[in-house]
């Protein structure tokens, strides 16, 4: 058994702590020791269930194992959830105490994460010789050598695989879904009622934040919400998650008026939310953005049984269109309206969308399953570092 330590790039209330917590959770269910980096101590774990790992802070690592691990050994896997800079630099600092594995997570397209952010093109960014940024964002060059550098990559997508260096062992990682709390559930209408919902209305859900990045698709639920209600069809927009940057237009009136918006919500609530919608509906479309990513609320859209629509990128590429889930070239205002509409009028396709969503959970978001691959790739980068290491002893 192992001593692994994730490091985060930010706290628990971040979409990849969910992926994170349940992968430590249940490799420590596997029998392994497990403790948990972040930026700085903070509570918000609890809002991701129970933590049967440990947890610190990025400046208390002082190479003190014992308060990670309960051998007292240091890690032996090293995993960085994602090149970001921050977490680049405190694997670094780990590194230079001893000699763990070091695994690299992307989930993301990090070089337009980049340029959306800072409004520059990544090349003039990868160019510059006196970059300062935020370190929650990946540094253009830093993170390409701390890729080269990895023992192995985990990768929430296969098109991520054009970011990892040549000679890297690499494989597709996805998440999974919580069963014991996501699942198929009657609609709680104490709940609807005291959010101000009336029964009759069509009810979508979305549990995510709102960036810079996917502003537009977000606001595109708003649209499709309101023109329904518009044509006679009242829907209701529940939202949990923080709005990190203004999306709605200067008056915001029209998006209130068909919209509850909750701010965050702790990850454990977040199911009777769920529960309340009609349909989930993941906007977006393929482009450099989605194709790269798994929205970490998608295994759960699944895991409830819901019809699910989704774009053709992505989780979108992997589903049967019809069956498991409701595909679009584009998932905007216009396509949501006129799925719905189908979705409306066809109660035998409904059923077997709700079904379709369970079955395909079952085989792809599983976290027992999922671990399972983990733990193998460790283990084979584990055996991969014992034979160079022997194949150089004997050369030297």
């Amino acid at each position: 058994m192992s001593n692994i330590l994730f490091v985060l790039y930010h706290d628990f209330t971040a979409n990849s702590a969910v992926h994170v917590h349940n992968f430590a959770s249940h490799l420590v269910d596997s029998g392994h020791s497990v403790a948990v980096a972040t930026p700085e101590r903070d509570d918000s774990g609890a809002g991701l269930g129970e933590q049967n790992y440990r947890v610190l802070a990025f400046n208390e690592m002082d190479g003190t194992w014992s308060r990670l691990f309960p051998n007292g050994l240091p890690p032996d896997i090293l995993h960085a959830w994602t090149p970001r800079e921050n977490v680049r630099l405190f694997c670094e600092k780990v590194r230079a105490m001893c000699s763990p594995l070091l695994c690299v997570h992307l989930e993301d397209n990090e070089e337009l994460i980049l340029e959306v952010n800072l409004g520059t093109p990544f090349q003039e960014l990868a160019r510059s010789k006196s970059l300062k940024l935020p370190g929650n964002l990946s540094h253009p060059r830093n993170y390409r050598r701390f890729l080269a550098e990895a023992d192995g990559v985990t990768m929430i997508m296969d098109r991520l695989e054009k970011f990892v260096p040549d000679g890297v062992r690499r494989i597709i990682l996805w998440p999974g879904a919580d069963r014991k709390r996501f699942f198929p559930r009657k609609r709680n209408e104490t709940l609807l009622a005291s959010l101000g919902i009336p029964k009759g209305d069509i009810v979508l859900c979305y549990t995510g934040n709102v960036h810079s990045a996917n502003a537009r698709e977000v606001r595109s639920l708003y649209l499709a919400a309101a023109l329904l209600s518009r044509e006679g069809i009242p829907t209701t927009l529940v939202r949990a998650g923080k709005d990190y940057c203004p999306f709605l237009g200067s008056d915001e009136k029209w998006a209130r008026r068909v919209s509850v918006d909750l701010g965050y919500v702790r990850h454990v609530d977040i199911p009777p939310l769920l529960g309340l919608a009609d349909f989930l509906v993941q906007p977006g479309t393929d482009d450099a953005f989605n194709e790269y990513r798994l929205p970490a609320k998608l295994p759960e859209f699944f895991a409830m049984g819901r019809p699910v629509l989704l774009p053709l990128t992505n989780v979108g590429r992997f589903v049967r269109h019809g069956h498991d889930a409701w595909v679009l070239p584009k998932v905007d205002a216009v396509g949501i309206v006129d799925a719905l509409k189908t979705f409306q009028a066809d109660e035998e396709l409904r059923s077997r969308l709700s079904a379709g969503a369970l079955a395909f959970c079952d085989e792809h978001f599983d976290w027992n399953k999922n671990t399972a691959t983990l733990e193998n790739f460790y283990e084979q980068i584990r055996l991969t570092r014992t034979e160079e290491a022997h194949a150089s002893s004997i050369v030297s």
